[in-house]
């Protein structure tokens, strides 16, 4: 199940390097490099934001399909949630 909203954790913090986005606990016990796609969508993760919406926003951006960059997004966004640098919110039925 995905979250209708996605924001980034609290306890991190983090930088823009040329096209990734370097990731770190405020632990400093992780650290994790974005590349140019999960660095856009983490830029997109405010807590206003759904997947459909940071979807439409990377068909913008790239020449991909909706299908496909939803499908991308979701993979990423499931990733970043299990390591506990993105937080869910408001959790719906379905995809």
């Amino acid at each position: 199940m995905m979250a209708n909203r996605i924001a980034q954790a609290e306890n991190v913090i983090w930088r823009r390097i040329g096209d990734d986005v370097v990731v770190i606990k405020d632990d400093g016990q992780s650290i994790h490099v974005l590349n140019k796609t999960a660095a856009s969508i983490w830029e997109m993760c405010d807590g206003k934001c759904g997947i459909n919406e940071i979807t439409t926003r990377l068909c913008e951006r790239f020449d991909v399909s909706f299908e496909d960059a939803y499908a991308d997004v979701k993979e990423i966004l499931e990733k970043l949630i299990q390591t506990g640098i993105m937080n869910q919110i408001e959790k719906i039925r379905g995809n």
